[in-house]
């Protein structure tokens, strides 16, 4: 059986959309909660599977994978019934495409406002910071509305790149001074992929 070592917070990003992936491949997993407070990532036994100390990891008998794309794209592979990638180059390459674009652009820009307006302590918040993140947060959203106003996903049909992003654009509606309203074609997208019976399932999982 899978073993996921995921956050204390299954709701987490990173261990939210593996939680979610492994839903839709239908995919019997183990979940063991790393508590990053108590520093729980840097005892002997986790470092010995992981020396990069970061969560979450995929156990799969003798494979051990890290970081949460990585661990999406091998469960689409590994059950490709689910049809969670694509089926020729072109359309696996704009599964990843979509992926890069969340780590690299739609997340950290999340990450940075949520540190500077909500998580930081007030003296910690850097209003520069804030305002940049902002930028960029509109920047990403502003690429993605009128994409998803011409297709119901990202890529065409439905994949890890929406699991990827969802779970940002989850967090930027729960947590963020941004208001998304001006973004319609995003949010139906947003709907189409939560109401899916896998996302309600992880989400009630996680709920226990």
């Amino acid at each position: 059986m899978l073993t996921l070592y995921g956050h204390v917070n299954p709701l987490s990003i990173n261990t939210l959309k593996v939680r979610v992936a492994l839903a839709e491949v239908n995919a019997e997993f183990r979940y063991q909660p790393v508590d990053l407070a108590k520093g729980e990532q840097h005892r002997a036994e986790f470092v010995a599977l992981n020396p990069y100390a970061k969560i979450p990891l995929l156990v799969d008998d003798d494979f051990i994978l890290a970081e949460s794309d990585a661990i999406m794209w091998y469960l689409a592979e590994t059950f490709a019934p689910a049809r969670l990638l694509g089926t020729t180059p072109r359309e696996r390459a704009r599964t990843l495409q979509w992926c890069d674009f969340v780590s690299t652009g739609l997340y950290p820009a999340y990450y940075d406002l949520y540190l500077h307006t909500v998580s930081n302590a007030p003296d910690k918040r850097l209003p520069t910071i804030a305002e940049s993140a902002t930028k960029r947060l509109a920047r990403s959203l502003g690429v993605l509305e009128p994409l998803l106003g011409k297709q119901e996903t990202l890529t065409g049909q439905f994949s890890i790149a929406d699991l990827s992003a969802a779970v940002v654009v989850r967090n930027i509606q729960d947590r963020l001074p941004f208001d998304v309203a001006a973004h319609p074609h995003l949010l139906a997208w947003y709907a189409r992929v939560t109401t899916r019976g896998p996302w309600q399932a992880a989400m009630a999982a996680a709920a226990h």
